[in-house]
């Protein structure tokens, strides 16, 4: 068994020098701006002759009103002046931390603290008492453990490996609890050291993971989910801790991303997962969108609640890698009728990335010249149509970082897509156009479907829901593009979309997709399902 596994949830990781000295204020935390944010900067400030673990000392014993002995080697002549409204703050110390905290460093840990709001929203309904042991693996400043619904010190347990995190917890337990509260059970040592220390279980575990931490596993044994990623045996290993729930905030590429395929496997065969919400890009200074699981211990049920959607969990197993998707029984419906009329698929067709220059200022331009080519991006790519003034670059394509053989670009006939969109976006181009890396491309072969019918229905508000139904990505990739399902058309129904096609009447085009896909008819679900086949394929299988 590996030594350690380093969770690859957030790939851009770049330690910068830029990024080293970028201090992002967590505004997701912070409810009086006026006073928060200049105090936090004052703070900033404060760093040319204070330590970080001083700066914190300082204003948790402000805000205290007394010492931690634990911690008093932090003590210091700094004395800080804290804005009455700023005293109201959620988590001030925890805020101050992030903000002090480089986001390269941030980043490396995978350290981002949840808001108030987010944690009440996810625990508003669930049924804590005062006498439910509640246990949180990487607690941070405490956030999820000092929530509305703890009322007794005595249910608090947590863990981090960050000395400076446990004594902003520290303070903020005695600042919830007073100062005759017994000895916190909060503990600064490695995650896997307190399970072996302390071997027993909770009724719910609340968990934050770090997105990026590095773990020693090497201690423990007690794994089935092979892969690299910390975060799945976060969830894996904290899944089997509680007795009632487990309940974990974690990155929304969980749910829809290739990588984390064996995980889904895994919570679909050996757990409850009862629901699931998502909460958009909740954390200041990432772009990653959020959502929160439970692991409910307590019962058993073929269903889920997906961002209030009530979901057969048995669809997730004939999506592809398992995705877990919010998907109703009328959506369910939907994406049957089309794959009812599927008889080929896009995997046969050849795809290309766009030219990634390495360096878009230096190679990127905006004037013709007559040593460079025209280049498209994503911006120029809508539906049907090439919009904007397109960019030029060098002819040496020597020049860049990564090239796709060239004789693809100048392939006519091949359709192009604008990468990052919620929505489906290709033109046809028949000139032959070179693109840049936010338009990919794909040149079809093996299908029995016209170029204009093919680009009728990629661009079509169907499948855009499809899309979005069975994906939910933010990025139009060829793994996702090769599982759309493809038909081959009837005559009728080929000649109504080539003839809108021609005459550029593209709304047409969805009335005439909706009547070829009986979206009107009612269907019997218990007939069908969705079998996924290999990587790249799916069928539909019927059932009589």
């Amino acid at each position: 068994m590996r030594n350690s596994v380093k969770n690859r949830t957030n790939n851009v990781k770049i330690k910068s020098e830029k990024l080293s000295k970028t201090h992002v204020i967590p505004t997701h935390n912070i409810k009086y701006n006026q006073d928060t944010i200049p105090f936090l900067k004052e703070l900033l400030d404060k760093k040319n002759n204070y330590t970080t673990e001083q700066i914190l000392y300082s204003v948790g014993k402000k805000l205290l009103g007394y010492d931690l002995e634990e911690y008093i080697k932090y003590n210091s002549d700094l004395d800080i002046n804290i804005p009455d409204n700023t005293i109201k703050e959620h988590d001030l110390l925890g805020t101050i931390y992030q903000y002090l905290t480089p986001k390269n460093i941030r980043l490396d840990k995978g350290s981002f603290y949840t808001s108030e709001n987010m944690i009440e929203s996810i625990i508003k309904n669930e049924m804590i008492t005062e006498s439910d042991t509640i246990f949180d693996p990487s607690c941070g400043s405490g956030n999820l453990l000092f929530t509305s619904k703890v009322k007794n010190p005595e249910q608090i347990y947590g863990v981090d490996l960050d000395e400076i995190a446990i004594m902003c917890c520290k303070f903020n337990y005695y600042l919830k609890f007073g100062k005759t509260a017994p000895a916190p059970k909060i503990y600064c040592m490695d995650y896997f050291d307190y399970i072996e220390k302390f071997k027993r279980k909770y009724d719910y575990v609340i968990n934050n993971p770090p997105f990026g931490a590095t773990l020693d596993v090497s201690k423990m044994s007690r794994f089935t989910v092979d892969t690299e990623d910390s975060l799945t045996f976060f969830v894996e290993h904290c899944s089997k801790l509680s007795n009632k729930k487990s309940i974990f905030i974690l990155p929304e590429s969980v749910t829809n991303v290739k990588k984390h395929t064996k995980l889904r496997k895994w919570l679909l065969d050996n757990v409850n997962l009862s629901k699931i919400n998502s909460f958009g890009s909740n954390f200041s200074g990432t772009i990653f969108p959020i959502i929160s699981m439970i692991v409910d211990n307590t019962s058993k049920s073929n269903t889920l609640i997906y961002d209030n959607k009530l979901v057969n969990k048995q669809l997730y197993y004939t999506l592809p890698f398992y995705y877990f998707r919010p998907i109703s029984e009328e959506d369910q419906k939907f994406i049957i009728k089309i794959f009812n009329k599927k008889t080929q698929s896009l995997k046969d067709s050849v795809f290309g990335l766009g030219i990634v220059t390495g360096n878009n200022k230096k190679y990127v331009f905006n004037e013709e010249d007559p040593k460079y080519i025209k280049t498209l991006t994503g911006k120029n790519i809508t539906k049907y149509n090439i919009v904007g003034k397109p960019k030029y670059i060098n002819k040496d394509l020597n020049l860049y970082q990564q090239v796709a053989n060239e004789n693809l670009y100048k392939t006519k006939g091949k359709f192009i897509y604008k990468v990052v969109s919620n929505d489906l976006n290709f033109v046809l181009d028949n000139e032959g156009v070179y693109t840049l890396n936010s338009a990919n491309f794909f040149i079809p072969k093996n299908l029995t479907i016209t170029n204009k019918c093919l680009l009728a229905l990629l661009n079509s508000e169907i499948y855009d829901k499809l899309n979005k139904l069975l994906f939910g990505e933010n990025k139009v990739s060829k793994l996702n593009l090769q599982n759309l399902p493809i038909p081959s058309l009837n005559e009728t129904t080929k000649l109504k979309l080539e003839k809108a096609i021609d005459d550029k009447k593209y709304e047409i085009v969805n009335e005439i997709l909706h009547d070829y896909f009986e979206l009107d008819k009612d269907i019997d679900l218990s007939k069908f399902t969705l079998k996924f086949v290999s990587n790249t394929e799916m069928t539909l299988d019927f059932f009589e």
